[in-house]
């Protein structure tokens, strides 16, 4: 990981007081081995908590606004002026809200594998001072005994900038720590659309327990069948009275690791919310189907109709099995008999 910048700020409100203020720095951490590990610590956050995915609103969205004035801008102070513009935007927005409270916003811009990200962190309820302030300079220096304490972010955002030049989808990313659902200013502020549906992140987790090699029966020391696998991964979900799928909880069930998910889907490139309410048509792709008629018994997955399995445009009466594995199995029962 390389770290260009980074700058803190604080933005200062009281649950239950309606005002705000801000202090703000007037320049970013000397680079140094504690910024760098600061900046690899928060980053790494983000593979410990829940995310959410979504993308910049364009229109009238003055954060997108200045983001983009720093990124055509090659003046050497562009990162420090968009963060100062928009630390003011989030007081202006959080001053009305009661129950909100502030904390210390972490803007950091790096590489990581040659992409580009740009973060920004809501640090608060540390124990001791995690920044030390100094009031005359209007600077933040790092406190080396208390620096690591980062499992404490609030809110959290990570954009990917070269997702964003590409126009791809799912360029921010955002993490959801010990909430519900982040806070709507924190949506507002940054300007975040949500352009997947949660059909799609259904689909997606389909995807992702029929890729993964399944889990071992305990009763007979074997992988299960996939088609079981799915099965038990279908009734996981429904039991779920929220309509709610966390990815860690689903892992911990069927594997017996609340990482096995995530992991999967960042190797393989799959977008997707860590938490989400399921999409109940969708989730009937994990439903087996069965037929026995005329002596030939067939079993699968409803997500493999139309795929795997599928009817012949030619004959009604054919039933096409597109597999190379069922076939080359099919093959050896007859050849042994």
């Amino acid at each position: 990981m390389e770290v260009n910048k980074i700058i803190i700020h604080e933005l200062i409100k009281q649950q239950k007081i309606q005002e705000a203020t801000v202090f703000l720095s007037s320049e970013y951490l000397a680079q140094s081995a504690k910024s760098d590990r600061l900046g690899l610590t928060l980053n790494n956050s983000f593979s410990k908590d829940d995310i959410t995915h979504g993308i910049f609103k364009e229109e009238g969205n003055e954060f997108f606004h200045y983001f983009n004035e720093y990124r055509n801008s090659m003046q050497p102070e562009s990162f420090l002026d968009f963060t100062r513009t928009v630390t003011e935007e989030l007081r202006g927005i959080i001053a009305d809200e009661y129950w909100a409270k502030g904390g210390f916003l972490v803007y950091a811009e790096y590489q990581i594998n040659n992409t580009r990200f740009v973060s920004i962190y809501l640090i608060r309820d540390v124990e001791g001072v995690l920044f030390q302030k100094n009031e005359s300079d209007h600077t933040f220096a790092i406190n080396t005994t208390q620096y690591l304490d980062t499992n404490k972010l609030a809110m959290g955002c990570r954009i990917n900038i070269d997702k964003l030049d590409n126009h791809d989808s799912n360029h921010l990313s955002l993490i959801k720590k010990g909430q519900s659902d982040i806070s709507e200013y924190f949506f507002k502020w940054i300007g975040v659309d949500k352009p997947e549906s949660n059909k799609e992140f259904t689909d997606k987790l389909f995807t992702i327990i029929s890729g993964l090699p399944p889990a071992t029966n305990p009763d007979t020391n074997l992988p299960y069948d996939l088609n079981i696998m799915r099965e038990l991964a279908f009734n996981s979900i429904r039991s779920s009275a929220s309509k709610v799928i966390n990815l860690r909880q689903l892992g911990i069930q069927l594997y017996g690791d609340d990482e096995i998910l995530i992991d999967f889907a960042q190797q393989n490139d799959i977008t997707i919310d860590s938490e989400f309410r399921y999409d109940a048509k969708a989730l009937g792709r994990f439903k087996k189907i069965e037929v026995n008629r005329d002596g030939i018994r067939l079993t699968f997955s409803r997500g493999d109709a139309r795929t795997k399995v599928r009817f012949s445009e030619e004959d009604p009466s054919q039933v096409i099995i597109e597999s190379s594995q069922f076939a080359a199995a099919l093959r050896n029962q007859i050849a042994s008999n």
